[in-house]
């Protein structure tokens, strides 16, 4: 017994979480959300959560982030159209994929940090959107993407409707429960000690490019998971998705959620799907002035996102 209540102290996170994503389908319509939406939103916290193992935890900011989330759509798109429907073998086609690519980019962007490595990683992603709009067209679609797809199948499981957003929400509340336990692990103990104090840690004898990198392969393992998903959720591949703005939103939806957090980008990510695509309606073309201010008074006046606001409460309440 008191395993079993350790066991839920610990990932209590993750255990609200659950209960909260998988009733989405019922209280979400209430505030204005629709079917869809919120298999969208399912899809980024995966993105967001991988996100900030390496910006909340090792401190890189990476702008190329949508190369990986990129990459994994257009192969699991590929692999749709000309092995199989299964999305089994194409996610985990995609996944590999992106990941040995994310091996490469790694080894050649952490060499550099701050401001250099953020550049380089956006150059890379950039490049690999240029490819895909030039050089691979053939295979890409262009500017038109990526089309054709069957129905995706999760072996003779239709992956439509409800379907979708089971799946996928049992896959985010997979990788959260990850995610956790790669925080609390000797790995994420050596992501803190990176951002922290790097040449400290060095000066200790531990090999710190070594953890840089495996946090870097594995933020973008997450990315091209969400990637493959989104193939899943919608059959259809944009140039978009290898786009700057791409990683620009991820970046944004971290900032606001709270940075370090897993559980804060994961808000951020909720918070800036539902007002681009709900709240946006009442606003008219006046939403990305509104989205601005937000995200102004958010970095002036709680640098900690949505969870420096939630533990402000918290504090006051426990006060009282």
């Amino acid at each position: 017994m008191k395993m079993q209540q350790g066991f839920f102290e610990r990932n209590r996170s993750v255990f609200i979480f659950a209960l909260i994503a998988l009733t989405m389908p019922f209280w979400f319509p209430l505030i204005g959300g629709y079917s869809g939406l919120d298999t969208k939103i399912m899809v980024f916290c995966i993105f967001v959560v991988g996100f900030d193992l390496l910006l909340g935890y090792t401190g890189y900011l990476s702008f190329g982030h949508a190369a990986f989330f990129g990459i994994a759509a257009y192969t699991t798109g590929l692999m749709l159209k000309g092995f199989s429907d299964n999305i089994i073998p194409a996610i985990i086609v995609a996944v590999i994929v992106s990941t040995l690519v994310s091996v490469v980019i790694g080894l050649l962007t952490l060499k550099r940090t701050g401001i250099y490595f953020s550049i380089l990683t956006l150059a890379f992603a950039e490049m690999f959107h240029s490819m895909a709009m030039a050089m691979l067209q053939q295979w890409t679609g262009g500017e038109n993407g990526l089309t054709g797809m069957p129905t995706p199948m999760l072996f003779s499981i239709k992956m439509q409707g409800d379907a979708v957003f089971y799946f996928i929400t049992f896959v985010a509340i997979l990788m959260f429960y990850v995610a956790k336990r790669i925080e609390r692990s000797p790995v994420g103990l050596m992501m803190r000690a990176i951002k922290c104090n790097q040449t400290r840690l060095e000066y200790t004898g531990i090999n710190a490019r070594k953890y840089k990198l495996l946090t870097f392969v594995i933020s973008a393992a997450y990315a091209a998971l969400a990637g493959a998903l989104m193939v899943v959720y919608e059959p259809f591949v944009g140039h978009e998705f290898l786009g700057w703005h791409q990683s620009g939103e991820i970046v944004i939806m971290s900032v606001i959620g709270g940075v370090g957090t897993l559980v804060g980008p994961m808000l951020g990510a909720a918070f800036m799907l539902y007002f681009e695509n709900v709240l946006s309606v009442d606003l008219g073309e006046q939403w990305l002035l509104v989205l601005g201010m937000i995200f102004m008074v958010v970095v002036i006046f709680m640098p900690g996102g949505f969870m420096e606001a939630v533990s402000r409460l918290q504090a006051r309440f426990t006060q009282k």
